[in-house]
C-alpha cells in the first residue's frame, strides 16, 4: 500500500489528488487545498509537493517503525516522534512559501497554518 502511494506522490499528477491520496489532517488538506486554489503558481505547487514527499517518507518510517516496535511504550514513542516530523514538515513548507511571496494574505495564512496544524 505504501509503494503505491510512493508512486503517486513522486509523479507528475494532480496537485489536488496528491493533497487527497496523502491521507493528511482534513484542516492541513482544506488549508492546502485552499492555497494552492488562491495562488495557483508553479512554485508554489513545487513546495506543496516537497512537503507531501516529506510526509509520505515520515508516515512510511512511522509504519516500519511501529511494526518492529516490541512494546507500547516503543509505540508511543514511535507516534510522537511521527508528529515531531510533521511539525518539521510543515515549518519547512511555510519557510518555504513564506520566501516565495512578500505577499501578506499569504503570509497570514501561513501564519494561521502554523499555529493550527500540528500543536503541541
Amino acid at each position: 500500500m505504501m509503494q503505491s502511494r510512493k508512486a503517486i506522490v513522486t509523479k507528475d499528477g494532480d496537485i489536488y489528488q496528491l493533497i487527497y491520496e496523502s491521507n493528511l489532517d482534513s484542516k492541513l488538506e482544506q488549508i492546502l487545498i485552499g492555497l494552492m486554489k488562491d495562488n495557483p503558481s508553479h512554485k508554489i505547487e513545487i513546495a506543496i509537493r516537497k512537503f507531501l514527499l516529506y510526509v509520505q517518507h515520515s508516515t512510511e518510517n512511522f509504519w516500519t517503525i511501529y511494526y518492529n516496535a516490541k512494546t507500547y511504550q516503543e509505540k508511543l514513542d514511535c507516534y510522537y516522534q511521527f508528529s515531531k516530523n510533521q511539525c518539521l514538515a510543515t515549518e519547512v513548507l511555510i519557510r518555504d512559501l513564506n520566501s516565495l511571496s512578500s505577499e501578506e494574505e499569504i503570509k497570514e495564512n501561513l501564519n494561521s497554518m502554523l499555529k493550527e496544524g500540528f500543536t503541541f
